[in-house]
C-alpha cells in the first residue's frame, strides 16, 4: 500500500511532510471532481486515501527516530514525563487494540461474559490482563502524573470484562 502510495503521488521513499502536502494540493486540484479534470470522485478518494497512509507512514518514521534517539546511550536523562507518557500509550494501545478486535470478532452476536461460552472473550481478557497491568504500574510508580485520571478510569471499565455474569 506504501508503494502504491508513494507511486500514485510521485513521491521518493524520502519525501517529507512539505513535499506531501504540495503533491497533495497539486492533485487535489487535479482529480478534485468539482473543478478537476475528472468528473468521478473515485480518483480523489483514492488520493484523500494514499495521503492518509504517507501521512501516517511520516508520523511513525518521526516516532521511530524519536524513540531511537531517545533511548540512546548519550541520552540517559529520559524525564519522567516521557516514560509516564509512553506507559500509558502503550497500556491504552493495548486496551484499544484488544477492545476494537473482540467487537471485530463478536460482530453484532450477544456479548456472553462467560468466558467458556465465548472464545473472543477468552482473548480479550488476555489482552486486557496486560493492559491492565501496565495502568497499574503507571499508578504506582508515576501518582502525580496527568495520565492516571484516565488510567483509573481505563481499570473501571476494564474490570467490566472480568465481572461474573
Amino acid at each position: 500500500m506504501l508503494e502504491r502510495a508513494l507511486e500514485f503521488l510521485g513521491l521518493n521513499p524520502d519525501f517529507s511532510e512539505e513535499d506531501l502536502k504540495y503533491r497533495f494540493y497539486f492533485l487535489s486540484k487535479k482529480y478534485h471532481p468539482d473543478t478537476g479534470e475528472f468528473s468521478s470522485d473515485s480518483l480523489f478518494k483514492e488520493l484523500i486515501e494514499y495521503r492518509d497512509v504517507l501521512s501516517d507512514h511520516l508520523e511513525q518514521k518521526t516516532f521511530k527516530k524519536t524513540n531511537i534517539s531517545s533511548t540512546a546511550p548519550s541520552s540517559q536523562s529520559k524525564t519522567s514525563k516521557d516514560a509516564e507518557y509512553s506507559l500509558y500509550k502503550q497500556a491504552r494501545e493495548i486496551y484499544d487494540s484488544a477492545v476494537h478486535e473482540y467487537y471485530k470478532l463478536t460482530d453484532g452476536n450477544p456479548i456472553f461474559l462467560k468466558g467458556e461460552e465465548n472464545p473472543a472473550l477468552r482473548k480479550l481478557r488476555h489482552s486486557l490482563e496486560i493492559s491492565k497491568s501496565g495502568f497499574e504500574t503507571l499508578i504506582a510508580s508515576y501518582p502525580q502524573s496527568i495520565w492516571v485520571a484516565d488510567a483509573k478510569d481505563t481499570l473501571h471499565k476494564i474490570d467490566v470484562w472480568f465481572k461474573a455474569p
